[in-house]
């Protein structure tokens, strides 16, 4: 099964980027914002591999569908 989750991604230096989801409470870092989305896929995947996939999206609706809406100039 296929999860959906938001993802929020900031940088935090010149040359780094983070990546975080707070529905499974992972965060990942990378030199770009696309690293530190798949340094954040790996994360969650060591997550699941961890504790189980039932735990890790516990708190995750399957029927979500998220979406980014940009609104202003």
């Amino acid at each position: 099964m296929k999860y959906r989750l938001p993802v929020v991604i900031e940088r935090i230096s010149d040359k780094e980027h983070m990546a975080r989801s707070e529905l499974v409470r992972a965060t990942a870092v990378g030199d770009t914002p696309e690293e530190a989305v798949e340094n954040l896929r790996e994360a969650i995947d060591d997550l699941i591999e961890e504790y189980g996939i039932e735990l890790v999206f516990k708190d995750v609706d399957k029927s979500i569908d998220y979406r980014l809406v940009e609104v202003g100039n």
